[in-house]
């Protein structure tokens, strides 16, 4: 059971609608619940939705990569929503199979075990 509210369409003011719609058309149509529970504070649906539209726009890094850091950051805040939203794209709009999705599991785990090893074995870069 989600902590806020989930602002329906239907429930939205008007600045909630417009936001929504530009939303919807990023996701072909569809509006993730995310989304409607960031609504209780418009001002900050409105913002995280800019800063999205920004930070997802394909640069010098491919939107099938952002998605694949998606599911790692997901992953490694225990985000369920996240991870099953991430896969899922990654599955439906890129061709992923489960062995792919595993294959980035795997990579994500042993990098989290390297990381931990180092950080209790407190090593420095550059050597000394």
């Amino acid at each position: 059971m989600s902590t806020l509210p989930l602002i329906q369409e239907s429930e939205a003011d008007e600045q909630v609608k417009k936001v929504y719609a530009e939303i919807k058309q990023r996701y072909g149509g569809f509006l993730p619940d995310i989304y409607k529970a960031f609504a209780n504070d418009p001002a900050y649906l409105e913002s995280i939705n800019r800063h999205m539209a920004t930070v997802l726009e394909p640069r010098r890094i491919d939107a099938r990569t952002k998605e694949i850091i998606a599911l790692v950051v997901g992953v490694m805040n225990q985000c369920d929503f996240c991870i099953h939203a991430h896969a899922m794209t990654l599955q439906k709009v890129y061709d992923l199979d489960d062995e792919a999705i595993a294959e980035i599991l795997g990579t994500t785990a042993l990098w989290s075990e390297i990381n931990r090893f180092n950080i209790g074995a407190r090593l420095k870069w550059p050597q000394e």
